[in-house]
């Protein structure tokens, strides 16, 4: 056998055989052609044809990685961020078709199992631990994406003598919509760069009118702000105290710099719904979603479910949780969070030298800008300059996105406020 089928038996054996794990790097061609006395072409050779197998994967800059191996494993990797410098397109592409091979039985066949695919669940599983969100395997549902959890959420009967939605204000839209168009029962509780107002949410709670306080608790939509712990507790307090549910849309949690615990890693009494999207840490068009409920609200919930579908996209869930698995979701995200907090930085010096006089949150590639309603002049409103605006009864927000626009933007921003 020549050096070329050799170093690719070696491998496959090695995976086979339980001695790669995925997500392991390979040794380098160079060391591999001194293993094997041979060529680097003739390694490259073997390293073409073994990602042909879909058996390993290619990261620019860095290296060669095992795709999947014989076991299961629940290992975490630790790898530069700096050798990925790329979207996850190609990576994920890498998965899906993974994912095909030798899985027509029960991919391209219903599947019949709401919660969603046993693999996902399971890496689901393991991930959900890395943000400190602990819970059994039974508890989790998988979704086509956070808003089709939501639009379940707002159908279901709690159980409760509550009927109403409790939002806050401003919230995400689409959430807002959502309990809109179906005429919903729903009251808002103001929320603004200082927080809640805490007797107010005792207040509401208190009234027994709310069946789930619907929050995104860190880096909130469109706000920018996080809870602080402190508040975090006090408000799972109130939830418990007045058995109110509490919906914990958490779908940045990754860009968290203070790393703070979710609400669900303080709920002792099963009052907390988690809800992770994928979305974000990949790209728009993946919509997958991870529901944690708690244990008497799970075939509720499963009942809704199947009114809308038979199974969530398997094919996608499996390429996901072959992302999961081998590192390469940590990887990507990781990278993601290190140019976030990169944008945080450039944005701060931005705004240190338009020396802005306004209260400002920095979310993912988005500044948050409070202004006092006088500041919303004529010629701010109808400036030519790109932003959104949420309004409140009490505060007026501007939003800006990142760019290279941006100090041109904040200079302009500063004259007509001025004005």
């Amino acid at each position: 056998m020549n050096k070329y089928k050799t170093i690719v038996q070696d491998i496959l054996s090695g995976i086979e055989k339980g001695d790669f794990k995925r997500g392991q790097k390979l040794p380098s061609i160079r060391k591999l052609s001194e293993k094997y006395q041979c060529s680097k072409d003739t390694v490259q050779k073997a390293m073409l044809e073994l990602k042909y197998q879909n058996a390993i994967y290619a990261v620019e800059k860095s290296g060669y990685y095992i795709l999947e191996d014989k076991d299961f494993q629940e290992e975490k990797l630790d790898l530069n961020p700096a050798d990925f410098q790329q979207l996850p397109y190609e990576d994920f592409r890498i998965c899906l078709n993974e994912s095909l091979v030798g899985r027509e039985n029960y991919l391209f066949n219903y599947y019949h199992q709401q919660e969603g695919l046993e693999d996902l669940i399971a890496s689901s599983h393991q991930l959900l631990m890395d943000y400190d969100v602990y819970c059994r395997r039974d508890q989790l549902v998988i979704t086509a994406g956070t808003q089709q959890a939501l639009y379940i959420l707002s159908k279901m009967d709690f159980g409760s003598k509550g009927k109403k939605i409790l939002l806050e204000s401003p919230t995400y839209d689409r959430m807002k919509a959502l309990v809109e168009k179906q005429n919903l029962p729903f009251v808002s509780i103001e929320r603004t760069f200082a927080g809640l107002d805490l007797a107010e949410l005792e207040r509401i709670f208190k009234s027994g009118q709310i069946a789930f306080f619907y929050t995104i608790p860190r880096l909130h939509n469109p706000l920018g702000t996080s809870y602080t712990l402190e508040e975090k507790k006090e408000i799972v307090r109130l939830a418990q105290t007045y058995q109110v549910y509490i919906v914990e849309d958490d779908y940045l949690a990754d860009f968290d710099s203070s790393r703070t615990v979710p609400f669900h890693y303080l709920d002792t009494e099963n009052r907390v719904i988690y809800l992770k999207s994928f979305t974000t840490t990949l790209f728009p068009a993946l919509r997958i979603g991870c529901v944690v409920l708690p244990p008497k609200l799970v075939q509720a919930f499963l009942e809704e479910k199947s009114l809308i579908d038979y199974d969530t996209n398997l094919i996608m869930q499996k390429a996901l949780s072959l992302y999961i698995d081998n590192g390469m979701f940590a990887r990507n995200t990781q990278h993601l969070k290190n140019r976030h907090f990169q944008q945080a930085e450039e944005m701060r010096k931005l705004l240190e030298s338009a020396k802005l006089n306004c209260p400002y949150q920095i979310s993912r590639e988005k500044l948050i800008l409070e202004l006092q309603p006088n500041q919303l002049t004529a010629y701010l409103k109808h400036s030519s300059i790109p932003f959104e605006l949420v309004e409140t009864d009490k505060q007026v927000y501007l939003i800006l996105a990142y760019g290279e626009e941006l100090q041109g933007q904040l200079n302009h921003l500063k004259k007509y406020m001025e004005k």
